[in-house]
């Protein structure tokens, strides 16, 4: 007999890369996870993982049920939409966030997944880019609201928004009538977050051939970032519309340039073959709701 807790055991433990990782995504033990791979070895006579070396690697017969997995898979979660719309999910959704997400809209996505999914628990997790596509990639997320330039051949990446940065610091070290180049803002102070940010990867491309090296201020906070900036500690790249009234109030000045300002997609991503309706579906509720523009509540930034 076969089972969808065999499939997506097989499934999850090829996508986490251990039996361990899998039992954690499917709220279950390793042993119960060893157990269903086993019955269907036995119960159909044939070897889906070679443990003849030191790490269970998957056999041709394998590869080719771990296509078919993530088919069935997919198909199940398809039939499920259709027959009961989006009641069946009613368990946790881990949904990882980055700051920026944090203090514009996730309380207008809270609001509407609540509404549309009343037996769904949803689980924000606030952090840097790069450490939640890792959480993501081990199964310790369901989806992440990142830069499209963290995608990852194993995640699908649903678009959300366009977001546009600029390079700005306060009136003192910003000359509103001077025309900057790559070059000239390196050589300045730079004030960027925490290396796990995906944002320093936007950063790098655009002073590309330049490289900011002992002039370098990091710090894990947006909004410690922007402060910084404000109180003349040296040039920041900051979402100019969130951030809109300190540039109104001559607080911060926009710098000039010779080369277009950077931006960067925001993706909902999520494991591939994954619940896929599903979080098509998170996703384009998240087009709707987000804006990047306006603080929570209408709070001035």
């Amino acid at each position: 007999m076969l089972t969808f807790k065999q499939i997506e055991a097989l499934y999850w433990v090829v996508q986490l890369g251990g039996f361990a990782n899998a039992a954690e995504r499917l709220n279950t033990t390793q042993s119960a996870i060893t157990k269903r791979i086993q019955e269907l070895e036995t119960n159909f006579g044939i070897q889906i993982f070679d443990r003849s070396g030191q790490k269970a690697t998957l056999t041709r017969m394998g590869e080719e049920l771990l296509d078919m997995a993530a088919d069935l898979l997919g198909r199940r979660d398809q039939m499920l939409l259709k027959m009961k719309g989006f009641k069946p999910f009613s368990g946790s959704l881990r949904l990882g966030i980055t700051e920026i997400t944090a203090m514009t809209w996730l309380p207008k996505l809270m609001t509407e997944l609540r509404t549309l999914f009343p037996e769904l628990v949803v689980l924000p997790k606030i952090g840097l880019a790069w450490q939640l596509q890792q959480s993501l990639l081990q199964g310790q997320l369901d989806m992440a609201i990142l830069h499209r330039e963290l995608r990852n051949p194993f995640l699908e990446a649903e678009p959300i928004a366009q977001v546009n940065f600029s390079w700005a610091g306060s009136p003192d070290v910003i000359s509103p009538t001077k025309i900057y180049t790559p070059e000239d803002l390196s050589r300045l102070n730079i004030i960027r977050q925490d290396p796990d940010s995906g944002l320093n990867a936007i950063y790098d491309e655009w002073f590309a051939p330049y490289t900011p090296q002992s002039n370098l201020f990091t710090i894990n906070s947006l909004q410690a970032m922007v402060g910084m900036a404000v109180a003349g500690f040296g040039v920041a790249c900051m979402p100019e519309d969130y951030f809109a009234e300190l540039f109104a109030s001559r607080k911060l000045v926009v710098a000039r340039t010779t080369k277009a300002m950077p931006s960067s997609l925001y993706c909902a991503m999520y494991a591939k073959q994954s619940n896929t309706m599903f979080y098509q579906e998170i996703a384009r509720i998240a087009r709707e709701v987000c804006d990047f523009s306006q603080p929570y509540g209408g709070l001035s930034a």
